[in-house]
């Protein structure tokens, strides 16, 4: 049986102290999800490779089209979803500059630049926390 795949999409870079920050969206309810706040999730379309599943993603929900780095982390989930067996392609995707432009989709309420004490305070599933350690 084939999964479903999706992708997860950590946008991230270096913030004028060194510091590295992930671009988190606060998501409201839709579609049987809870409030949130998370990194950015989409199906892969018929197609299109994890990589170009990212880049769309990331336009769509934050309105990011300049990207430095696109970095797939060999890392996957596997969840029961709506779709049935689905399994999430981890992919890391650094901006040039903190102060990128954001226009936000209609799925989100919100989003912020965290540190990673942040991230791992905010988000829900530990799988998904872990994919973090794996950006370099």
């Amino acid at each position: 049986m084939n999964k479903h795949q999706k992708v997860a999409v950590i946008v991230w870079t270096i913030d004028p102290e060194e510091n590295k920050r992930y671009l988190l969206r606060h998501n409201k309810p839709f579609d049987g999800y809870e409030d949130e706040w998370t990194i950015t999730f989409g199906d892969v379309e018929p197609n299109e490779n994890i990589e170009d599943a990212a880049k769309r993603e990331i336009s769509e929900e934050f309105g990011i089209n300049d990207i430095e780095e696109t970095k797939n982390l060999n890392y996957k989930i596997d969840f029961e979803g709506k779709h049935g067996p689905t399994e999430a392609h981890f992919i890391s995707i650094k901006v040039e500059d903190i102060n990128t432009q954001i226009t936000l989709n209609e799925e989100s309420i919100g989003y912020d630049w965290m540190k990673l004490e942040k991230v791992k305070e905010l988000m829900q599933h530990e799988d998904e926390k872990r994919a973090f350690e794996l950006i370099i």
